[in-house]
């Protein structure tokens, strides 16, 4: 089942629980009551996972953790590296997305897939991959996922033919949900945006309640998973 909502969303009324909520904010704001909203909707073993970068990235960790708990429910923090963009005059080029991942409860019987996740080890054939499968597990910096650049076949555009901008590829979605969620699972994406996050849950067979306040972009996300059109 897929539900899209074209409004605000702390208008949202929540009538059921969560497996997974995504939240790739609007980075420079640092209002997170939408976080005390959401967190209240997880299931007693939900994952809770906010995108940002340094914009408010120390921000939003120190708030969920106080929303949460604490230590106890923290499971991750992830980088999405990025290879593309502008470099400063002077400094390191900041080229790269946290990942903040929470689990709502505190003995981390969170669901965890590694299998689907798994990509090739460096040591593959040799006497150094033990179990002989030639995989491993990703580290928290997501490295390997490729540079979505503003020049990618996925990216979406708006009606004027410009870029939507925030939008996150399907690479990315297949890390973090394939390994957090199962099938018939529910998701929650309560800044959808141009709707990446509903195709993978529409190709992948998840439940998925999405909200979006831009009416244009809400159409557009629509459209997408309507047609089946990753572009």
């Amino acid at each position: 089942m897929i539900e899209c909502y074209n409004i605000d969303n702390m208008t949202y009324k929540i009538d059921r629980k969560f497996d997974l909520i995504y939240c790739d904010y609007i980075y420079a704001n640092s209002d997170f009551s939408w976080v005390d909203k959401f967190w209240e909707s997880l299931t007693d073993n939900g994952i809770f996972i906010v995108q940002t970068d340094d914009s408010t990235q120390a921000e939003i960790k120190l708030y969920l953790d106080n929303v949460s708990g604490g230590r106890d429910h923290w499971v991750n923090t992830l980088i999405f590296k990025q290879e593309w963009g502008g470099t400063p005059a002077k400094g390191f080029p900041q080229k790269h997305d946290y990942i903040h991942v929470y689990c709502k409860s505190n003995k981390k019987d969170y669901t965890w897939n590694k299998e689907p996740i798994q990509i090739p080890k460096a040591t593959a054939g040799t006497n150094f991959d033990k179990k002989g499968t030639g995989l491993k597990t990703p580290c928290s910096v997501f490295d390997d996922l490729g540079n979505f650049s503003t020049m990618s076949r996925e990216r979406v555009k708006n009606n004027e033919g410009r870029n939507i901008r925030w939008q996150k590829p399907m690479k990315l979605m297949n890390r973090l949900f394939l390994a957090f969620t199962n099938e018939d699972d529910w998701i929650l994406d309560p800044f959808m945006g141009s709707g990446t996050s509903a195709m993978w849950c529409q190709k992948n067979n998840r439940n998925f309640v999405g909200i979006e306040y831009d009416e244009q972009i809400f159409n557009i996300a629509l459209k997408r998973f309507r047609t089946n059109d990753e572009n």
